[in-house]
């Protein structure tokens, strides 16, 4: 009996590790044969957080030179062995797939000084990592990477082409990083390894 227990603790344990968040099963789980990018569920507890980003907006229409700024808060997530594999090889593997929450923040005076977190949810963008050269018919997927853009109201992504309008233009956020791979790495120091 205690043999048969381990046995099925292992094989639940394997079963476990092999479902969970990696780029082994990216483009059977998170991406269809269309090339259309879904968001998994429970990233930002079952994924590797990469960084953030503390984001300035430009001002908005009818802003004086004395109006506050308004200020976003990025926030990056990836699978842990495509961040393990980034320290490894100075790269993103195929199937790694980048994950960004845009989101605003909030102002408030605490004990520490002046803070400003996280507060609604704006946007969320994804990039799938492409070596392969899958999808080359939809245009959502470019320069290596499969582009999307989720509002919060739909888990339908946006994009349909990653050099659209407005954020739906991910060439032209992404293109001075063009020679890092599209990613903007040096907000990923600790994790990445550099």
């Amino acid at each position: 009996m205690k043999k048969l227990i381990i046995a099925a603790t292992t094989l639940l344990i394997s079963t476990n590790a092999l479902s969970g968040p990696s780029v082994d099963n990216t483009y059977e789980q998170l991406v269809d044969k269309q090339g259309n990018i879904t968001l998994p569920a429970d990233y930002q507890k079952n994924w590797a957080f990469l960084g953030s980003f503390f984001v300035e907006n430009a001002p908005a229409a009818g802003m004086t030179a004395n109006s506050e700024p308004s200020f976003d808060l990025h926030t990056v997530y990836t699978q842990p062995n495509a961040a393990e594999y980034y320290r490894q090889h100075g790269k993103f593997p195929d199937g790694a797939v980048l994950i960004k929450d845009v989101n605003a923040t909030k102002k408030e005076p605490l004990t520490t000084g002046l803070v400003r977190y996280e507060d609604a949810p704006k946007v969320t963008f994804a990039m799938v990592k492409n070596t392969e050269g899958r999808f080359e018919e939809n245009k959502a997927w470019a320069e290596g990477w499969g582009w999307a853009l989720f509002t919060p109201d739909s888990p339908k992504s946006q994009t349909t082409d990653w050099q659209g309008e407005g954020f739906n233009n991910c060439f032209a956020c992404h293109v001075p990083v063009k020679d890092q791979d599209w990613v903007y790495t040096q907000g990923y120091k600790t994790v990445l390894g550099q």
